[in-house]
Order: structure tokens, then C-alpha cells, then sequence
């Protein structure tokens, strides 16, 4: 699994929400994916959220700015994640740009299965004071 960027921002999320492109997405921190390698797609936007799963269509480099996907398989989360909140309950020191396999893969996508079903917006003070957050 890849942690990719999606930027910028506004045009990751058109990209994704209102499809196109032909399975182009405008992902950046990864140069040599293989095929159906996961992509963790992370806004460039402060707080960074995380704004959905994709799995990589074909063995391909970054094909000028863009890397190709399959968008039947792109797992959406509509109602934001904090990427800080998914390292900490990781329990790892996940970082931008990195690529993670096996156990480390496992933490990652466990925290953000945890993350989605706490179901509450990451807007919310509560959400900054439950612990799950960032701390401020």
C-alpha cells in the first residue's frame, strides 16, 4: 500500500466524486506502481483527510501527473477522516509518500476501518477531545 497524494486538492476530489478521466487521478508520491497495489489517497489540505482507497489498473509509471486506476474498485469516504487520527491509532509512524506492506498495511487500513465507523465528523470539538484526534 501506497499513501499518495491527491492534489491539487479540488481537482483530486472532482476526480473522484464526479469520475472521468478515464481512471486518471491526479495522485502524486508514488513513481512505480504495479498492478492492484492500494493506494491510500490523502487531500493536500490542513488537516490532511484522507479521501478514499484506490487500487492501481496495469504496471505503469506516473503517466504525466497522473496514475491509473480502477474506478469500480475506489472506496470513497464521504464524510472526511483525519489522516493524523489514522497514524495515531495505527500505532505506526506513517508518513506521506511512504509504501507499506504486510502487518504495517494491515495496522493502516485496520485504523482507518476504525476511523470510518466511529461515523462522527472530524469537525466536532468531541472529536478533537475523545482522544481518537489530533491533540492540540
Amino acid at each position: 500500500m501506497h499513501i499518495v497524494e491527491g492534489r491539487p486538492w479540488r481537482r483530486a476530489l472532482d476526480c473522484v466524486v464526479a469520475g472521468g478521466g478515464e481512471g486518471r487521478r491526479p495522485w502524486h508520491g508514488v513513481t512505480n506502481p504495479h498492478d492492484l497495489d492500494l493506494l491510500l489517497v490523502v487531500l493536500s489540505t490542513d488537516p490532511r483527510m484522507v479521501l478514499c482507497v484506490d487500487v492501481v489498473d496495469g504496471d505503469a509509471a506516473d503517466r504525466g501527473g497522473n496514475i491509473v486506476v480502477c474506478p469500480s474498485a475506489t472506496v470513497l469516504f464521504r464524510h472526511g477522516i483525519m489522516f493524523d487520527a489514522v497514524k495515531k491509532r495505527s500505532g505506526l509512524n506513517v508518513r506521506m509518500y511512504e509504501s507499506y506492506r504486510g502487518a504495517d498495511a494491515h495496522a493502516i487500513l485496520d485504523a482507518l476501518d476504525k476511523e470510518y465507523h466511529l461515523d462522527t465528523p472530524w469537525f466536532t470539538p468531541a472529536r478533537w477531545l475523545d482522544g481518537h484526534g489530533v491533540d492540540f
